[in-house]
């Protein structure tokens, strides 16, 4: 028989956790779009100001060609940072749902144990629930680490392709 108000601490930090993530999700996302917004207004400017610069010099069109390509080459590694940095903000908000999941079942399976050792009538019963809950906690976290790592290398590996399409098109 579980105590209710151990359902409801259970409740409470679930409840914070998702929060906290929400938190995170929302101003990752903030980010990624300011750092759109600053991209855009960077490229336009340096592409105005590449050509006044052009005719206050008294550049040739070729020159000013030349300085258009380069500010268009910088607008797309700079694009290209921007896919990176959106990737790892994809990725912290995935490893925090994975992180909220592996506290959340930990924390139900630390009521269920916390009943199975008040019923342990002999040493050999405490020990027995002890080592379940040891392995069973060292193999969840060790499960929950390999979905990071297998979330990670997909961005990795995602932001290396979208690297090398920018390259190749440069």
């Amino acid at each position: 028989m579980t105590n209710p108000r151990d359902d409801k601490s259970t409740q409470n930090i679930e409840e914070t956790a998702r929060v906290g993530a929400q938190l995170l999700q929302h101003n990752a996302e903030t980010l990624q779009n300011a750092w759109r917004s600053g991209l855009d207004m960077a490229a336009k400017a340096m592409g105005r100001s590449t050509e006044e610069l052009g005719r206050t010099l008294g550049f040739s069109g070729n020159e000013v060609q030349q300085a258009q390509q380069a500010t268009e080459r910088s607008a797309r590694n700079t694009e290209a940072l921007l896919y990176t940095s959106t990737a790892a903000t994809r990725l912290m908000s995935e490893m925090s749902q994975e992180y909220l999941q592996l506290v959340r079942y930990q924390i139900e399976k630390s009521m269920d144990r916390m009943n199975e050792l008040w019923r342990c009538r002999t040493p050999q019963d405490l020990a027995a629930v002890q080592s379940d809950f040891a392995r069973e906690t060292v193999g969840s976290v060790l499960e929950s680490s390999r979905r990071v790592a297998d979330m990670s290398l997909k961005v990795a590996e995602d932001a290396t392709k979208h690297m090398e399409r920018v390259r190749s098109a440069a």
